[in-house]
């Protein structure tokens, strides 16, 4: 993997988030909560990524890692929300406390452990909760059967995206820390399968906004 290929791949990732935050902010006040939550998420991860290309041609490396902490916390805080609404808020405590210890131990690492190099333990955590969260979300899905068309909701197509990607993420993040201070990797071939693996979920979260739109109470205000 060249760096231009690469530099490529950033680019169509970063663009498709903003694709996926403009259709689910479409007709804001008509779109399900959890909808919008999601378009938090990738407006988020548009602008981490947007930011930190700006900070490396500016030479503020050592702030590269800042936006993507930020991203860490808030994309990890929104996620739990909208599995917290499409689990119709059952065990609201717990999502509370590993929302809230998530945060403590994102800002321990990012800011002690592993303030100069990437959070792959704080990424590792997220990654492993969401995994739990999608499992989850499908064993309800499968006893409450709310369609016998499920690929026709929304949500199954979401939950399908972030559990394929955090599943590619926790193996990636879980070697990082050896590649880098055993091998010496530059991870250029590494991240290169993660923003492909993010390509692929926004791919599968377009899909599921296609099903959002073809709803009729968004197709009745046109």
């Amino acid at each position: 993997m060249t760096l231009e290929g690469f530099l490529k791949i950033v680019l169509l990732q970063t663009a498709l988030s903003a694709i996926v935050a403009v259709v689910c902010f479409y007709k804001y006040n008509k779109r399900q909560t959890y909808i919008r939550l999601i378009g938090f998420v990738f407006l988020i991860g548009f602008l981490a990524n947007a930011v930190a290309m700006i900070l490396k041609p500016l030479g503020l490396n050592r702030f590269i890692n800042v936006p993507q902490n930020i991203y860490l916390v808030t994309n990890f805080c929104l996620l739990s929300a909208v599995y917290f609404l499409v689990l119709k808020k059952r065990a609201s405590k717990l999502f509370v406390f590993v929302a809230v210890a998530f945060v403590i131990l994102a800002l321990l690492n990012g800011f002690y452990l592993q303030k100069s190099t990437i959070n792959s333990y704080t990424n590792v955590i997220q990654s492993l909760v969401i995994i739990i969260y999608a499992v989850i979300y499908f064993y309800r899905l499968m006893v409450e059967l709310p369609t016998q068309h499920i690929h026709h909701l929304p949500m199954f197509w979401f939950n399908s995206a972030f559990l394929i990607f955090h599943a590619g993420a926790f193996f990636l993040f879980a070697f990082t820390s050896y590649l880098i201070n055993v091998l010496k990797n530059d991870l250029l071939t590494y991240w290169s399968f993660h923003n492909i693996l993010s390509i692929i979920e926004h791919l599968i979260v377009l899909a599921g906004l296609y099903y959002d739109l073809r709803n009729p109470a968004l197709k009745e205000s046109k």
